[in-house]
């Protein structure tokens, strides 16, 4: 049986150790990536099933890309690796992409592409959530050192785990300055600002607030 949260903490494990020594665990690795390909993605019903799955397969692929593709220091060493690189879950061609914005989005288009993820004839779109959480962008993370932490989610625990990451990102990166009106905060505000609704950059009480989003550092977490 694949185990999403085992594989989520391994290959954050293995990446650490192949970034100091340049040693990777391929039958380990290989053990993993199988299992993934024989998941069946119908025995995920509810968001609540579906939301820890598909997190920690996402930060597990993030690691297991960097490997794969030699990344050393800086995501941008691979700048399409999200959109083009795919593996197969359960039967089915995933990039990290299809991943993000297919399914935990519920095929909503990236801020960089003109249409939705997903194609309306696109058989992948049965696995997508029923309904966003934007706090999801609080939880994935896709190698850079700007991204959220990486923690490992659980079904039975998934809406405290998903309020932990948020409070834990904001408290960094969702700056306030009441006196001067200015809001410092992460460019994931900014790239995901619709999902934000009537929260963060989007809330009626910041309307008349200057908003400086970060500079986003692409190297290594």
């Amino acid at each position: 049986m694949f185990d999403h949260k085992k594989f989520s903490q391994d290959l954050k494990i293995l990446k650490e150790y192949y970034l100091e020594s340049g040693v990777t665990n391929s039958q380990l690795i290989g053990k993993y990536i199988h299992g993934l390909s024989k998941y069946n993605l119908t025995n995920l019903k509810t968001d609540n099933e579906k939301i820890p799955f598909w997190i920690n397969v996402y930060n597990g692929l993030i690691n297991y890309w960097i490997i794969e593709k030699s990344i050393k220091k800086s995501m941008l060493e691979r700048p399409f690796l999200v959109m083009f690189s795919k593996i197969n879950i359960g039967g089915f061609q995933f990039s990290l992409d299809d991943i993000e914005h297919g399914i935990l989005r519920c095929n909503r288009r990236s801020k960089y592409k003109l249409f939705k993820q997903f194609s309306t004839s696109d058989t992948r779109k049965k696995f997508k959530l029923n309904k966003l959480d934007y706090r999801i962008h609080f939880a994935l993370n896709c190698g850079a050192k700007s991204c959220p932490a990486i923690s490992f989610y659980s079904e039975n625990k998934i809406d405290q785990q998903l309020t932990m990451a948020e409070n834990n990102f904001i408290e960094q990166e969702f700056i306030v300055n009441e006196e001067a009106k200015e809001i410092t905060c992460s460019k994931i505000f900014w790239l995901y600002k619709k999902d934000f609704v009537k929260i963060y950059n989007n809330a009626p009480k910041y309307k008349l607030y200057r908003i400086k989003y970060k500079k986003y550092d692409f190297n290594l977490g």
